[in-house]
C-alpha cells in the first residue's frame, strides 16, 4: 500500500501538493519556471502555454488535461501563518484513468519533487489534513 493510498480513496479524494523552496530566497517568477520545469519532467507532460504562465493576480497558472490526468499548477506569493508561508505553492493532479488512482498520482508527484532535494512539500488530503512533509510542519492540525 502506497503512503498516499488511505487517504485518497473515494470521491474526490483529492491530494494538493504544497511547494516551496528548500534553499533559495522566493522569487514568484523563477520558481514558477523552475517548478514547472520539475512538474514536466516527474509527470511525463508538457504544460501548453504560450507565455510564462503569469495570470492578472500576479501568480503564475499552468494546466495540463489528457484522458488520462489533469494536472493544476498554481504559484502565488506566500500567504501568512506556519508552515503554509513556507509552501506558497500548489500541484494538484488528478487521475482521469481506470488503471491509475488520483492518489497514486500524487505520491509519484510528491516522491518525484521530493527527490530533487529543492523543495519543502506537503501533501494535504481533501479535508487540509497533512499526508505527508518532507519538514517538520507540527502536530496543530
Amino acid at each position: 500500500m502506497g503512503k498516499f493510498e488511505e487517504h485518497g480513496t473515494g470521491y474526490k479524494a483529492d491530494i494538493d501538493i504544497r511547494v516551496g523552496p528548500a534553499h533559495s530566497a522566493w522569487n514568484c517568477r523563477a520558481f514558477a519556471a523552475t517548478l514547472r520545469a520539475d512538474v514536466e519532467r516527474v509527470l511525463g507532460i508538457s504544460f501548453s502555454v504560450t507565455d510564462d504562465g503569469r495570470d492578472p493576480t500576479g501568480g503564475y497558472r499552468f494546466w495540463f488535461e489528457n484522458d488520462d490526468m489533469s494536472v493544476h499548477v498554481i504559484v502565488d506569493d506566500p500567504e501568512e501563518g506556519w508552515p503554509l508561508d513556507k509552501v506558497p505553492a500548489a500541484a494538484l493532479p488528478i487521475s482521469r484513468s481506470e488503471q491509475v488512482a488520483t492518489w497514486e498520482l500524487a505520491e509519484k508527484l510528491y516522491d518525484g519533487l521530493n527527490a530533487l532535494d529543492t523543495y519543502l512539500l506537503i501533501a494535504l488530503d481533501q479535508f487540509g489534513t497533512p499526508v505527508a512533509a518532507n519538514f517538520g510542519i507540527g502536530d496543530d492540525w
